[in-house]
């Protein structure tokens, strides 16, 4: 019977392989002409505490990759900051993703920098527990001081996350310096998950991962896809640099918004040009 049960899962696991390589491959291989690859990561407020819906993009990170400069940079952008939706209006940028999902949250973006975004990948919460969980994992030293869902965190403390408590981590800005600091710890949690995912030591604990993910993941890359990014990068992993949009909040008509600095956009928008070349 045991037997069986893993001839089973080793056809289906096949078969999932064969699915992917014919799945459309064409944006991965525009970028092996250009030596370099950018993701837009999205973090929505949907599976966890029982919401359901679409949700918004409380998370957005911008991920470039360049094979020349052998260096990732990861983006922070604020989700309220004040930009021009395509097809909409002026309004926070996460509602991007309420009002047409990854794809035009990617539009936004690529309209806003005048950059080309290669790929998404959108997390759900549950989904995040879960990924953390599936990497064992992830240390960090927290930046400040605060309380949350009955977990305590530290200043200068190395703390071990699992999932409940990474999702505690990422959630907190009231008492913890606000969206900013809130930020500051994602970029943490993500540096920990490149880390983790960069040591796996066989497509086994990789493919592991990925069927944690793909019930709680929205992505337009397949399996073969991500295999060929991880196989392609993973060297660069522990060669991280960070960024973060700042802006300073206002009201307009009643509504609380971010406007981005035109000095840390035009940094962001430099950084993004040399790594995209």
């Amino acid at each position: 019977m045991k037997i069986f049960i893993r001839r089973i899962v080793t056809l289906l696991f096949l078969v999932m392989l064969m699915v992917n390589f014919i799945a459309p491959v064409q944006k991965i291989n525009a970028q092996e002409s250009r030596a370099s690859t950018s993701i837009l990561l999205l973090g929505v407020d949907t599976g966890d505490l029982g919401r359901s819906d679409r949700g918004r993009s409380d998370v957005m990170m911008l991920l470039t990759i360049n094979s020349a400069t052998e260096l990732m940079t990861v983006t922070s952008i604020p989700r309220d900051a004040y930009v021009m939706i395509p097809g909409y209006y002026m309004d926070k940028i996460n509602h991007a993703y309420a009002f047409g999902g990854a794809e035009l949250s990617m539009q936004t973006v690529e309209e806003w920098f005048d950059i080309e975004v290669d790929n998404y990948i959108v997390v759900n919460m549950a989904g995040l527990k879960e990924v953390v969980d599936a990497v064992g994992g992830v240390d960090v030293v927290s930046p400040s001081s605060f309380d949350i869902s009955g977990y305590s965190f530290v200043e200068g403390v190395e703390t071990n996350l699992d999932g409940d408590k990474a999702l505690a981590y990422v959630r907190e800005r009231y008492t913890s310096g606000g969206d900013y600091g809130r930020q500051a710890r994602q970029r943490q949690v993500v540096q920990g998950l490149i880390s983790k995912m960069a040591s796996f030591d066989s497509i086994l604990n990789f493919q592991s991962v990925y069927s944690t993910m793909s019930s709680n993941v929205e992505t337009d890359l397949g399996f073969v896809n991500l295999m060929q990014l991880f196989a392609e990068y993973r060297q660069f992993a522990h060669n991280i640099e960070f960024y973060q949009l700042s802006g300073g909040g206002t009201m307009i008509d009643g509504v609380y918004y971010d406007l981005i600095y035109d000095e840390s956009y035009h940094e962001v928008l430099a950084n993004l040009s040399l790594q995209l070349n």
